[in-house]
């Protein structure tokens, strides 16, 4: 992936963590992303954690990542994620 695909979060403890977009769809008329740590990316043997966000617009037209909090919409997401990305990435549920 090309390094502008690196974006920093920061946790409840603020605490930084560097994560890559590795996909981004649409679903149901809402845009979301999965993301992974880069290091999980480049160590394919490795069992990686992939979050899934949901991006939204603010007034000012800036996209920003949103937790999804709804299981359902969440599930929904993976599934999606899943489908496209199978090949690329061995899921384990």
């Amino acid at each position: 992936m090309e390094e502008n695909n690196i974006l920093t979060f920061y946790d409840e403890n603020n605490e930084s963590i560097e994560l890559e977009i590795v996909d981004s769809f649409e679903l149901a008329g809402k845009k979301y992303a999965a993301l992974a740590t880069p290091e999980d990316i480049e160590n394919e043997n490795e069992e990686s954690e992939v979050f899934i966000m949901r991006l939204e617009s603010e007034s000012d037209g800036e996209d920003v990542f949103v937790s999804i909090d709804d299981d359902d919409e969440l599930d929904a997401a993976f599934e999606m994620f899943r489908d496209r990305c199978s090949e690329e990435f061995d899921i384990v549920e």
